[in-house]
């Protein structure tokens, strides 16, 4: 997935994939300073990715 980076305050960020909002909770190590706004290119392998609800 390619989209645009926004962090928030509380840990989190929210990559936008074509209008889509994709929703990220992020682990250790934090990411590098002016990640904020930046394009990013992100790759995981299939298993390790975990599907939760979310009401807004």
């Amino acid at each position: 997935m390619r989209g645009r980076l926004s962090l928030d305050v509380g840990g989190g960020a929210t990559l936008d994939v074509g209008g889509s909002l994709i929703l990220f909770d992020l682990a250790n190590p934090p990411l590098p300073d002016g990640a904020d706004g930046s394009w990013v290119d992100v790759r995981v392998a299939p298993d390790s990715v975990a599907v939760w609800p979310y009401d807004a």
